[in-house]
């Protein structure tokens, strides 16, 4: 985590040229401006959601340019809010969410002066997503683009604002299974996980996206056939790196595949 953040940091802010240290490496003597990472502990809310921490990201100016300290604050929320960084190394995954900034602060021992930026930072893995067929995430992401084109439901490329929210499905319970001869009926409940980051636009959203869903009653999925919609509800008050604010019930059917047949070595006609 704290290396590709600290690379964001480096790539999106030409200012500090380089300069983003770790808690307690800058010396007295060390040039201005720079940035200092300082990384929180880590809370596990639970195994589906992984980990989320702290972190503040405090710019250092020198005492006379305290409104320098003041861009450069806005530089770091600019590259870390809602932002998906994805370490090229293990693969993982994590969003920056900014919860605000601290007093501006003179450090006589560093001959400096600061303001801290705060952030959340949320382990992403649970949007890992493995396609089943017929896979109803798959199904919520082509319905979520044919109604409402302006939200994006790729967490690789989105960048979620009032006007193109991020949208990411996930199937968060599989209630009960129906067998039947030909497959089985599957009722699961889904979660919508709704990014936007003012809460007036995210209300709107959601209430659009919740309207649809029930308004359509059915998303086909992508062998055409239909997942029922049993009941859709938002509750804006959820955390969308948590637990999701859109939950809905749905059913939808599963085909068994056929049983192959081993080949026959001989064909005999005739009598015995």
């Amino acid at each position: 985590m704290r290396n590709v953040i600290r690379q964001r940091l480096i790539d999106r802010i030409p200012a500090v040229n380089g300069k983003v240290l770790d808690t307690g490496a800058a010396e007295a003597g060390e040039a201005k401006p720079y940035l200092v990472l300082t990384i929180g502990s880590e809370t596990v809310e639970n195994d589906w959601a992984g980990s989320s921490c702290k972190i503040e990201v405090t710019p250092y100016a020198a005492p006379a340019e305290l409104p320098h300290v003041d861009s450069l604050a806005g530089a770091v929320i600019s590259a870390l809010d809602r932002q998906r960084l994805t370490d090229a190394i293990s693969g993982q995954s994590i969003l920056c969410r900014y919860t605000g900034t601290g007093a501006d602060t003179v450090d006589e021992k560093l001959k400096a002066v600061t303001r801290s930026v705060q952030f959340e930072v949320f382990s992403l893995g649970w949007m890992s997503h493995a396609p089943l067929d017929p896979d109803p995430v798959a199904a919520m992401a082509v319905w979520t683009r044919d109604r409402f084109p302006a939200i994006e439901t790729d967490p690789a490329v989105w960048n979620p604002s009032e006007d193109t929210p991020a949208l990411y499905w996930r199937v968060a319970a599989i209630r009960s299974i129906q067998t039947v001869s030909q497959g089985a009926w599957i009722d699961a409940t889904l979660r919508g996980h709704m990014l936007v980051p003012h809460a007036e636009a995210r209300s709107r959203w959601l209430d659009l996206t919740v309207r649809q869903l029930a308004l359509d009653g059915q998303v086909r999925m992508l062998d055409q056939s239909p997942m029922l919609i049993q009941s859709v509800s938002a509750d804006g008050t959820q955390d969308a790196c948590r637990s999701g604010q859109i939950s809905f019930d749905v059913r939808f059917g599963i085909l068994q595949t056929a049983a192959s047949s081993p080949l026959l070595d001989h064909i005999h006609i005739g009598g015995a």
